[in-house]
């Protein structure tokens, strides 16, 4: 009974510290929802500022009429340049894309007007489709070879007709002379360029109106009302995603079968209940070692490795992704936090005088067995593990599992007992043979890999542990196919 009452308080208080645990973790991620939800409208509101300058760029350019080549009647040419690289910019910077247009390194007559990308494009908003396609294979003929890595912009209107004629359909708004001059050159410039109409030929932002003096000054209104209109239909996706991150959050404590699962799972690790930690822990009070575990006894302890040969995948875990809350979820991410649970736990009585130092190193071990099996299973991958051995490597491995894990829990407060159990593993696998040194020797490498990896995957911070158990997983070779990169992927996994 006494025994019963003592693992009812450690179960008891594992299941308090849980509950905290899941509050504290509750509000610091309504913190960090709130908190990137509020950089991610700042950003928004400083793409919409940033967009409005370049609306204003060109303001700044047309209120100067007489800094623009040409006579009023051809200076909507410059306009529409100027439109259309400010707006294309503007455009880019709402959507959180580098600006792609630029004046910069272009001559005021280069044989292009602008670059977008690697691209140079020579604007012709010139009164009248067949004229701009005149315009169009005038240039072709002063720069040969210019299509190679250029291309040319013409009013959007125009285009849409000339795109009709290309594709044979009937053009109300133009005499059939007319057609068959645009039908013509269309077919010139192929023949020349050598690629299609539309390869060479492509619509700018504006019709030939929009760009006119008298005209312009409204299609600029228009675009700061669309940039206005994005930014405000961004900011509004941000709080709506805001607000279901948080009510989602706001249920994570609420009562599951899940989470009464998971701490029966502890209650029967700990208390014994139908579990091979305790009968582990007989074993070893009884005074066998756990490195000379046989066959025989982890057959009776309740795990079956095999008739004849055990590989790397002996625990048959393996990382899949995260929760949306606690982290990986996974049955490797699994073992090493309920096994930090335990000896927390137990590191609890043992501070209060309740169990000794020998007692702690014990049900250490016993707790630690499936984080050790698990560790074989992901550090060794395809490794074969002949049985003779094998009691002498999952012995090692639950070893420097206890070992690790106490370090995490105990931290600095006792060195000279974290020092005890490191000499204590150093001694364990000096007197190992050399192929079981081999062995351990990849588990090792693969320890020493995991401690930052282990941090990374506890920190409380949802991006870092997702970057983490990322990094965690391709360390350990696990298909790309098989690694959850985001919660959302997770998501659409569970409702499969």
């Amino acid at each position: 009974m006494k025994s019963k009452i003592y693992t009812d308080q450690i179960v008891g208080s594992i299941v308090q510290d849980g509950i905290n645990h899941a509050e504290q973790l509750k509000a610091d991620r309504i913190v960090e929802i709130i908190q990137i939800a509020t950089e991610k409208e700042a950003y928004a509101r400083t793409a919409l500022s940033e967009g409005l300058q370049c609306v204003e760029n060109v303001r700044d350019f047309i209120s100067n009429p007489e800094a623009i080549l040409g006579n009023m009647a051809t200076k909507h040419g410059e306009i529409a340049e100027h439109v259309e690289v400010e707006i294309r910019n503007g455009r880019d910077i709402l959507n959180y894309i580098n600006p792609s247009a630029t004046f910069e390194g272009v001559g005021r007559t280069a044989p292009e007007d602008y670059l977008i990308g690697d691209s140079q494009v020579q604007s012709k908003f010139i009164n009248g489709a067949a004229k701009s396609l005149d315009h169009v294979i005038e240039h072709l003929h002063k720069y040969p070879g210019f299509t190679d890595g250029g291309y040319y912009h013409i009013p959007k209107d125009q285009f849409e007709i000339l795109q009709k004629i290309v594709d044979g359909e009937k053009i109300s708004e133009l005499s059939a002379t007319t057609i068959k001059k645009c039908q013509e050159t269309i077919l010139k410039i192929e023949q020349e360029t050598g690629k299609s109409f539309s390869e060479v030929v492509r619509p700018g932002l504006s019709t030939y109106k929009e760009v006119q003096f008298g005209e312009v000054d409204n299609t600029l209104d228009g675009y700061e009302r669309e940039f206005h209109e994005t930014s405000r239909e961004k900011i509004e996706k941000i709080r709506e995603e805001r607000a279901n991150k948080e009510n989602q959050t706001n249920h994570i404590t609420d009562p599951s079968w899940g989470e009464a699962l998971r701490y029966s799972a502890i209650s029967a690790v700990i208390s014994g209940t139908a579990s091979a930690s305790v009968k582990i822990y007989a074993k070893i009070k009884n005074g066998k070692k756990i490195t000379e575990f046989e066959l025989s006894d982890w057959k009776e302890v309740g795990y079956d490795f095999g008739k004849a040969l055990v590989k790397g995948g002996v625990s048959g875990l393996s990382i899949y992704g995260l929760t949306k809350v606690v982290g990986m979820n996974a049955p490797f991410a699994s073992a090493i936090v309920t096994t930090s649970m335990g000896l927390s736990s137990l590191y609890s009585d043992y501070k209060k005088g309740n169990i000794s130092q020998i007692e702690y190193s014990d049900a250490a071990c016993s707790l630690s067995v499936e984080a050790g099996i698990a560790a074989i299973g992901s550090a060794l991958g395809q490794t074969v593990i002949p049985i003779p051995i094998l009691g002498a490597i999952v012995g090692s491995a639950v070893a420097k599992a206890t070992l690790d894990i106490t370090k995490y829990v105990m931290g600095k407060k006792e060195t000279a007992f974290v020092k005890q159990l490191q000499d204590e593993y150093n001694s364990l696998v000096s007197q190992l043979d050399n192929e079981c040194k081999d062995i351990i020797a990849k588990i090792d490498e693969y320890f020493d890999k995991l401690g930052g990896l282990i941090d990374a995957t506890l920190n409380p911070d949802l991006n870092i542990r997702l970057y983490g158990s990322i990094k965690l997983c391709q360390y350990l070779k696990v298909p790309e196919k098989e690694i959850f990169h985001s919660v959302s992927e997770f998501d659409d996994f569970m409702m499969r």
